[in-house]
């Protein structure tokens, strides 16, 4: 079975500005407001280097913030991207 891949228009089709902590992301495709917090734009700067499946963004993720990538974490990775695909900030192919 392939891995699903995960993709993103992050940040082209994206205003961003961060405020208090969050960043507030304009996404002009669909006209949304997303508040975010991290990991969702960590996340998403990840996805916009190129698509990926979930365990592969959770290895870069966390070395990206230096936690431990365990199975716990690839829950957490896999629950905010169902987010993000909710949200149309990320795409599943």
């Amino acid at each position: 079975m392939l891995a699903r891949l995960y993709r993103t228009d992050y940040p082209d089709q994206h205003r961003i500005h961060a405020i208090d902590g969050l960043q507030i992301v304009f996404h002009r495709p669909s006209g949304s407001t997303h508040f975010l917090d991290s990991p969702l734009p960590e996340m998403l700067s990840l996805l916009a280097e190129r698509p990926m499946p979930s365990d592969e963004l959770c290895r870069r993720l966390c070395a990206k913030l230096d936690l431990p990538c365990d199975e716990e974490a690839l829950q957490v990775v896999e629950a905010r991207l169902a987010e993000l695909v909710a949200s149309g900030l990320a795409l599943q192919d």
